[in-house]
């Protein structure tokens, strides 16, 4: 975990805490961070789900979340006295070491497999940790609400830590809601982790540290920051590519493969109910290619448009792509918060056709 001692040593030391939130943008080591820390110390009694499963669906049902939770419980932890305490409630079949919930009729409810799951840690003297990874998937949840189930978990389940990732805006404000009072978990204390891109001397270090660790020595590290930007990421991709391939394929290949995912994120944004706006939302991520202020993305919307746009309209535009970290601000200005977003967003259609 490169340049990240702070953040392992404050999330190691955090984890009999009830709630840990941990911030940053997609590809920035949240996931690299969790695990690393996890096999370490809690290498038998975590469970892991991985909420980027869902995030080209339009919407995450009951099922899908009950499948994803039988997933990790029979990935992660080989109990039979778990298994035992869990065959015990409705809507649960065991099979072997292997688990079964029902999501129908007779469906299994979440806060009595998490009581059982705090039961048996208690009983082993363990610390269970519940990691919903990228959870503003879940703002997507439909038929059900897991917040109710979280909260109860947070107050009555003393032996379950819950770990929450995402990006901070989306995560915070659209899905725990942490300061809004109708929200179920207002005012509940948390620990914050928040993971940030390297800068240039950190993504330079990064990348000659790794290639000195296989005899290498390599002097194109500036060149590859200006090209992949600090996201580590992207950098651990190229390196693992360079070593097999070369610098200058790995490059391309890191490129190609990092436009198209980034390609499908946005499109997957404007999935969600905006495919109206579509053309105004791509025209704003171009004009912020290189740094954009208010005012210059309200001009450049005006004369695509070719009338004047009220001010509200605008705001509305910005701040959702800033809930998806699609943009970041820096200051009073925006920018990209990935330089090859760059090369994704140039000519970038999703399903509207416009000149």
């Amino acid at each position: 975990m490169f340049n990240r001692e702070g953040e392992v040593n404050r999330l190691r030391d955090s984890l009999n805490e009830p709630l840990i939130v941990v911030f940053g943008l997609r590809r920035v080591g949240k996931s690299s961070l969790i695990k690393a820390v996890l096999n370490e110390h809690m290498p038998n009694s975590y469970f892991y789900i991985d909420l980027r499963r869902f995030e080209e669906r339009g919407y995450v049902s009951y099922r899908d979340f009950v499948k994803a939770l039988e997933d990790t419980i029979n990935d992660r932890v080989r109990s039979r006295k778990l298994m035992t305490m869990l065959s015990k409630i409705r809507g649960v079949s065991i099979s072997g070491f292997r688990v079964s919930f029902s999501w129908g009729a007779d469906r299994v409810m979440l806060a009595d497999i998490l009581e059982i799951i705090n039961d048996w840690a208690g009983d082993e003297g363990l610390r269970a940790i519940i990691v919903l990874d990228e959870a503003q998937e879940l703002v997507k949840a439909k038929g059900f609400n897991i917040l109710p189930t979280l909260a109860y978990t947070y107050d009555n389940l003393r032996n379950i830590t819950l770990i929450i990732t995402g990006s901070e805006f989306r995560v915070f404000t659209k899905f725990l809601k942490l300061t809004y009072p109708e929200s179920p978990l207002f005012g509940r204390a948390y620990v914050d982790i928040t993971l940030r891109p390297f800068s240039r001397d950190q993504a330079v270090e990064f990348l000659r540290r790794g290639f000195a660790e296989h005899g290498i020595e390599f002097n194109e590290a500036e060149r590859i920051y200006e090209e992949l930007g600090g996201n580590p990421g992207w950098l651990t991709l190229f390196g693992y590519r360079a070593l097999r391939v070369g610098v200058h394929e790995a490059l391309n290949e890191v490129k190609m493969e990092a436009v198209k995912l980034i390609r499908r994120e946005v499109c997957n944004f404007i999935n969600e109910g905006r495919h109206l706006a579509e053309r105004r939302y791509i025209r704003i991520l171009e004009t912020c290619m290189n740094g954009c202020s208010w005012s210059m993305i309200k001009r450049t919307l005006e004369a695509m448009e070719g009338r004047e746009l009220n001010n509200a309209t605008v705001a509305s535009l910005i701040k959702a792509l800033l809930d998806y970290s699609l943009l970041i601000k820096e200051g009073d200005n925006y920018a990209l918060p990935d330089k090859l977003m760059r090369d994704a967003v140039m000519g970038l259609r999703c399903f509207t056709n416009y000149p």
